[in-house]
């Protein structure tokens, strides 16, 4: 059995859209990130500092086995299942290096911009700017890549779903914004309407 830990941010989305999307059994553990559940020892024994999401999976012969950040359990389950994931090297190449972009680029300039322009106590505009600049880039790339094919490596996969939680987030608060950007908003509304998508979304929907 497969237990999740995680809350409802687009990291811990990621996690719950994979698992959701491949039919794997999992219990979702909602911490509490208010009362800090994700600096507690226990917790830090999955996940060494404290972030999330993370799993914790009991294996048939009685050991267990960690995972922690998105981007390893997005990878991890994909290959040990043998989907959303190319096969062949110039697809599966072009799907690591959007996956690569989505874990290491968009999701944190997404994040640090919301520590500075919403959540710090003073507003600092050169670091305002500087992440909204970065987005944009982000947010760019993305419309170019998805001109021409419905999803970032042709097929549906991890990359799609490492990008996707950050874009549906700002889209839900800037939607005017998003309107210059038509074939990122296709592809969003695409991937929305799927059902194990709907559903990822919607956790931690249960109680620990």
């Amino acid at each position: 059995m497969i237990t999740l830990y995680t809350h409802a941010t687009p990291n811990g989305q990621k996690a719950s859209i994979l698992l959701e999307e491949l039919g794997l059994p999992y219990r979702c553990h909602a911490l509490d990130l208010v009362e800090r559940e994700n600096l507690s020892s226990e917790y830090r024994r999955v996940s060494p500092i404290g972030k999330l999401p993370a799993i914790l999976e009991q294996r048939p012969d009685g050991g267990t086995r960690r995972l922690f950040g998105s981007g390893a359990i997005l990878q991890f389950y994909a290959e040990e299942t043998g989907r959303l994931i190319p096969v062949d090297r110039n697809p599966r190449a072009e799907m690591l290096s959007w996956l690569a972009l989505g874990i290491s680029d968009l999701g944190p300039t997404a994040l640090d911009m919301f520590r500075f322009s919403v959540r710090a106590p003073e507003k600092l505009t050169y670091a305002i700017d500087l992440f909204k600049g970065e987005l944009i880039r982000c947010y760019q790339a993305l419309e170019e890549q998805l001109a021409d094919i419905d999803y970032l490596a042709g097929s549906y996969t991890i990359a799609d779903i490492a990008c996707f939680p950050f874009i549906a987030a700002a889209r839900m608060v800037r939607e005017s914004f998003f309107q210059r950007y038509p074939h990122l908003q296709a592809w969003h509304d695409r991937i929305a309407a799927r059902p194990a998508v709907q559903r990822g979304m919607a956790m931690p929907a249960q109680p620990a």
